[in-house]
Parts: C-alpha cells; sequence; structure tokens
C-alpha cells in the first residue's frame, strides 16, 4: 500500500463515526510543536478539531509504519484507492459531536478520579493518615490532559452531590478541576500582560534593551503546575479525620464545632501531609492548609491567621474561589444546590475591588466558571429555550418559541451576548438556572436530537 495524504476533514468525519486513526509518521505544526505522535492511534475528535484549528488541512499516512484508518468495527478502510467522499459535516455538527465526546470522555475521567479519591479516603480512614500518592498523581495527571482539550471541559467534570460520602468525593474532583482550569487561564493571561510590559519597559530604557527585550514571565511552570493540581485535588483532606456528625450537621455549628472544622486545615490536612511525606512541597502544603485564610484584610471567618492576604500565594486564592463556588452550587443533605450564575455575582460582590491582583484574578475566575458550557440549555429573556454549542460568546441556537414549542427548521446559532440580541430580548435570562439535557430532550427539534444521540 501506497503513502497517501488524506484531507482533516475526512479523518473528521471518520472518528466523528467512532473510527481510528493512526499516521504512522509524527506530526508537526510551522512552528516544530508536536500536533500527532506517529504511533498513537487518534479516536479523540477533539485531537482532529484542534489540528485543523493550527491550520494542518492535510494528513499523510504512512501503512509501512503501521499507519492506517479504520472504521468504528475495526475494519481497515482501503487507501487504494483514495478514500470515498464523506458527507460534509456542519459546523454546527461539528460542535455538537465535539460536546459529546468530550462528555463521554468526561463520564469515563470523573469515575476514575472518583474511584481514586475514595480509595485515598479508606485508606486515611484505615491508617490513620497514608495513602498511595502515586496513584493521585497519576489520577491529577489525566484531568490535566483532559483540561487541555477543551476550556470549558472542567463543566463536564463537576457532577451534583447527593450524600456526605459523595460530597467529599466529587468536592475534591470539582475543585480540582474547577481551580485548574482558572489557574491555566490565569497563567496565560497573567504572563502575556507581564511580557508586554516587560517589552514597552525595555523600550522605554534603551540602554538595557537588549538585555530587557528577550525576557519573559511566567507566573508557574508545567512541573509546579502539576503539583499544584494535586493539592487542589487534596486540600480537603483533613475532612477525613473531622467526625461525620460535625460536618453533616444541618443548623448551625457551635462555636466548639466551628473551631473542630477549622482544624481540617491546619492540624489534621497538614499531618496528613506529613505522614506522606508530602511537607516537603510547599505547592501542596500551601494549598491544604491555607485554602481558608483571608484574601483581603480583615476577611471574616478566615483560618488559620498566620499570614496575611499579601502573604496567600496566588494558587491558593484560585483554590479558596473554586471551594466556595463548588460548596455552593453543590445539593447538600442540609441544603439545596445555589443557582451558579447567582453564586458567581455573590463571590463578585464579595471580591471585588478589594486589591489589584485579586481584581484581576477575580475577573479570570469569573471568565471561566461564569460561562454557560457547551451542551446546556438555557432560558432566554423572552422565555425561548437555547441549546449552548459554543461557550464562548457564548453561541446558543433557540429551539422552541417563547411558549415552549418545539421550533420548525433549523434556526441560525447567535451570540447571546450581543448588544443585537440583547435589544431584541433575546438575551440569556440570568435569573432562570441553567436546565439539564436530560429534561428538556423531549423538547429538541429532530436534527438536534439526532446530532447529539449520534
Amino acid at each position: 500500500m501506497k503513502n497517501q495524504i488524506v484531507t482533516i476533514d475526512t479523518l473528521i468525519e471518520i472518528v466523528s463515526k467512532g473510527g481510528t486513526v493512526k499516521t504512522g509518521i509524527d506530526i508537526y505544526n510551522k512552528s516544530g510543536i508536536l500536533l500527532i505522535e506517529k504511533d498513537i492511534p487518534i479516536t479523540n475528535l477533539n485531537i482532529l478539531l484542534k489540528i485543523k484549528e493550527n491550520g494542518v488541512l492535510d494528513i499523510p499516512i504512512v501503512p509501512e509504519k503501521a499507519g492506517g484508518i479504520w472504521d468504528y468495527q475495526g475494519n481497515m478502510i482501503s487507501l487504494e484507492p483514495a478514500l470515498p467522499k464523506t458527507h460534509q459535516l456542519s459546523e454546527i455538527e461539528l460542535k455538537i459531536r465535539k460536546i459529546n465526546q468530550i462528555k463521554k470522555e468526561a463520564g469515563i475521567k470523573y469515575k476514575k478520579a472518583q474511584d481514586n479519591i475514595k480509595k485515598v479516603i479508606d485508606d486515611i480512614k484505615k491508617t490513620g493518615g497514608e495513602f498511595d500518592y502515586d496513584s493521585v498523581e497519576k489520577t491529577v495527571t489525566d484531568l490535566l490532559n483532559f483540561l487541555t482539550i477543551d476550556e470549558s471541559a472542567f463543566s463536564y467534570l463537576t457532577k451534583e452531590i447527593f450524600s456526605y460520602d459523595d460530597y467529599l468525593y466529587n468536592h475534591s474532583i470539582n475543585v480540582c478541576t474547577i481551580a485548574t482550569a482558572v489557574l491555566n487561564r490565569f497563567n496565560d493571561r497573567f504572563s502575556s500582560i507581564i511580557s508586554k510590559y516587560m517589552v514597552t519597559f525595555s523600550l522605554n530604557n534603551l540602554d538595557n534593551a537588549d538585555k530587557l527585550s528577550t525576557i519573559s514571565y511566567i507566573q508557574y511552570q508545567p512541573e509546579e503546575l502539576n503539583d499544584i493540581a494535586i493539592g487542589f485535588f487534596l486540600h480537603d483532606v483533613g475532612k477525613v479525620l473531622i467526625p461525620d456528625h460535625i460536618l453533616n450537621k444541618v443548623g448551625k455549628l457551635t462555636d466548639d464545632e466551628f473551631q473542630i472544622i477549622k482544624t481540617h486545615t491546619f492540624e489534621k490536612g497538614i499531618s496528613i501531609i506529613e505522614k506522606n511525606k508530602l511537607h516537603y512541597n510547599p505547592l501542596i502544603r500551601n494549598i491544604v492548609k491555607y485554602h481558608h485564610s483571608e484574601l483581603y484584610s480583615e476577611e471574616q471567618r478566615c483560618y488559620p491567621n498566620d499570614k496575611t492576604h499579601i502573604e496567600v500565594p496566588i494558587y491558593v486564592k484560585i483554590c479558596k474561589f473554586a471551594d466556595i463556588f463548588d460548596a455552593m452550587t453543590s445539593k447538600r443533605c442540609y441544603k439545596d444546590a445555589l443557582n451558579p450564575i447567582l453564586v458567581v455575582t455573590e463571590i463578585f460582590r464579595q471580591y471585588s475591588e478589594k486589591t489589584p491582583l485579586l481584581q484581576f484574578l477575580l475577573h479570570t475566575f469569573m471568565q471561566v466558571v461564569g460561562i454557560y458550557p457547551s451542551g446546556s440549555i438555557i432560558t432566554l429573556q423572552n422565555g425561548q429555550l437555547a441549546y449552548i454549542i459554543d461557550s464562548k460568546g457564548p453561541i446558543g441556537i433557540p429551539f422552541t418559541d417563547r411558549h415552549g414549542l418545539t421550533l420548525k427548521g433549523k434556526p441560525d446559532p447567535m451570540n447571546l451576548e450581543s448588544q443585537e440580541v440583547i435589544q431584541k430580548g433575546l438575551g440569556i435570562d440570568r435569573r432562570k438556572p441553567i436546565r439539564s439535557l436530560k429534561d428538556a430532550y423531549n423538547l429538541l427539534p429532530l436534527f438536534l436530537r439526532e446530532a447529539i444521540t449520534e
């Protein structure tokens, strides 16, 4: 069989239907960054979509080096003659299929992470503090890799919580994924801003221009990001040693009970960290100990108080935001889940206009968390329902009329935050909670149902 160049759109079509692609050779972009490893089978549609976004429109397949293309049943698709022309998927179909694939992968990743944190908690209870750190590192690395697929991928990893055990398990995963998504955005944006500042500074200081113009500032290195994500995953590990009747109490905690709760950070959490020889890692230690510390001067009910808000690291501040957000938006035995949009608004009100850095961090948090994730159902101001196909915007497709009846035809996607749309009364009704796809499925038009269930 001869080598052949295959269009990226053809490969996208095949993989979107459950097929597999293996190139047989490494594929790089124009900057020399590796996009596809020669021996890795591609079954993830998002990888090909990302490659297309990088401007790569044709992919070589080399059968002599084990490259090939297979359908969903594992049958090899012949490269001779050339691949048959396939139906060209519309942009909307591609976006919806991408959403569905991310959701499916998220379910698998979440289950693995949940199994891992359950084992960590069980091991701590049995041993008094020891657990398998290597398994935690592997789980978190897997979550980190998944989060690089899509900025809003974390939204498919967060799960509703129904019991105390579920809360401790799921809260660890939710905070890890939310905080990591925020940190990644912050890291990129802060680095870009500082780099631009340094270039401007160098131009204004010509004597040092040669030296300063090459300076680039990166907030956290990849190795640090990995350790920080592990810290996010373990941030509440000390709660395993807090009595259930206090953690699960329905009414207001007494002063003594609150004092016991506080020990999950600086006492019990640190004890577990030390037993697992992680105390040498300041990134993990700081998150476990200080994720309830003050973010601005004289913030109430914060602990411990041996660091000022200025001394609390950026990644710990992010963990606190994620911790508050998930706690408020999670269903517990003693409270219902709050509307995420209202929670983001409340967090903004509490922490805005405090310090410049905190303000920057808060806006980053809102941009990542205060979004409508792809695949969600929202209500418009005129009562229509819309399916979100892209969280950036967000871009939505209205699929009912204002009376709740399914629309006929295929409405065009629209930017729900654009002034034109808002002026027409088609903006998002922020008073209404995000609806689940399951609840609204019967209202979806046929073209959306087919794309979702493909």
